[in-house]
């Protein structure tokens, strides 16, 4: 009985070890695979166009917004046209529709608003790019101005009792 049990650890204590030598290898192999992968996806971004580039800086960095093929087609296609006169570009987004675009020159700044509409006849998206007179600051006071007020509307409905009840 002893040696039929010594055995059976024997072999439990060899097939453990001839595993665990197995297991490491195709680790090897996935972290091979995944440099593989890495490199594969590094060439892909520098197969990138600068239009491209800038497109996915912005709605990835800026707006979080990757999924936007409308807006990316858009930054691509339209806004990247102002890199010849511009040093630069920052875009904050007002609502779902309507972004504001600064774009910056030696410290000159010249403000847009860029606004997305639906065409009624083919459903499609188009973009209209308009200057503004707004400011940063004129922009981020309202956000706060808006957010503040509707902080207080919400908190005013909490906490006056219900009238339609008496």
């Amino acid at each position: 009985m002893n040696k039929l049990l010594s055995l059976f650890i024997i072999l439990f204590f060899i097939s453990f070890v001839s595993c665990s030598k197995e297991d490491k290898p195709q680790g090897v192999k996935s972290n091979k695979q995944q440099q593989v992968k890495q490199d594969d996806t590094d060439e892909s971004d520098t197969a990138m166009t600068p239009e491209e580039k800038f497109s996915s800086s912005i709605t990835l960095d800026f707006l979080d917004a990757p999924e936007d093929e409308d807006l990316t087609d858009y930054l691509e296609n339209q806004l990247f046209k102002y890199s010849q006169n511009f040093r630069g570009a920052s875009i904050m987004q007002l609502s779902n529709t309507i972004w504001f675009v600064t774009l910056e020159n030696n410290s000159v700044s010249k403000n847009f608003l860029l606004q997305k509409f639906v065409d009624f006849n083919s459903n499609d998206y188009y973009f209209v790019l308009k200057e503004t007179s707004l400011t940063t600051a004129d922009v981020i006071t309202g956000a706060n101005i808006y957010r503040n007020s509707t902080l207080s509307k919400n908190k005013d409905t909490q906490t006056q009792p219900d009238q339609s009840q008496k």
